[in-house]
């Protein structure tokens, strides 16, 4: 990976992903690639795990509370914890080097909060939605057994519908901006590496659609008569901790190999 190969990637994620994300991802990445460009290549694999990603939100990241305030009415849409999970197919084209793509599940939720002088009222709603990522993954090795890795990518996300909420005082529609939606990903974590047992693995992952993946109208009844209207574009934009479980891989040339031994025995025969 040349220099102008690596700039055009950094510039793109730092489009995409807040700059202490983006920054130290690449970098990882960089140091990991340098680091593994004479690393011996073993015996392509593949292997099968799943994963449970919990979705924190943090304020640091830009993925708080969004608050519009419009004539004494305070509306605000708060990210709570959310999960998602699924299955992840691992291709290892040598020890430090895969590819990584599957299917998960993911459930956003929210709190819906308006707000006056002399009210206050709350309600919730959550987004769902089915994921296909594609990451590669650079790995250093830092103990027999023990792997760090950094990881970029990009995501198609599969929005499943729109979403009404309501109550006596209020009420709000949630549009999708799209069915089908894509975003950047992000990644650091740790792998344990056995033989027999499988990988486990944990992690942190930080994924950022490319645009605002819901639009929300919501209005507030001052009155019977009187309401007010605001219009709130939902960031998507989340942070997990990630666990994972991978079966023991398959060694792909050595299937290869038998199938190759088996049809020269079949000829000798």
């Amino acid at each position: 990976m040349n220099g102008t190969q690596m700039t055009r990637i950094k510039q793109i994620c730092t489009d995409f992903i807040p700059t202490t994300i983006g920054t130290a991802v690449i970098s990882a990445i960089c140091v990991l690639s340098l680091l593994t460009s004479t690393a011996t290549a073993q015996e392509r694999t593949v292997t099968v795990g799943l994963q449970v990603k919990p979705i924190f939100p943090v304020k640091f990241l830009k993925i708080g509370a969004q608050t519009v305030s419009q004539n004494g009415v305070n509306f605000t849409i708060t990210p709570k914890i959310g999960y998602s999970g699924g299955m992840v197919i691992r291709w290892g084209f040598t020890n430090t080097v895969s590819l990584e793509t599957g299917i998960n599940y993911v459930k956003r939720n929210y709190d819906l909060e308006f707000k006056t002088d002399t009210f206050t009222g709350s309600s919730d709603f959550g987004i769902v939605n089915y994921q296909i990522p594609v990451s590669a993954l650079v790995f250093i090795r830092l103990a027999d057994k023990l792997y760090m890795n950094a990881s970029a990518g990009l995501s198609l996300d599969m929005f499943v519908s729109d979403i009404h909420t309501f109550g006596t005082y209020f009420n709000n529609y949630s549009q999708r901006n799209g069915v089908f939606q894509s975003g950047v990903l992000a990644n650091l974590g740790f792998e344990y590496r056995t033989i027999k047992s499988g990988y486990f693995y944990i992690g942190a992952s930080f994924q950022r659609p490319f645009v605002q993946i819901y639009n929300d109208s919501l209005s507030y009844y001052k009155t019977s008569s009187t309401r007010e209207n605001v219009i709130m574009k939902l960031n998507g934009s989340y942070l997990t901790f990630d666990v994972r479980y991978f079966f023991p891989p398959l060694p792909i040339n050595k299937k290869v190999k038998n199938q190759k031994s088996e049809k020269v025995r079949k000829q000798e025969g």
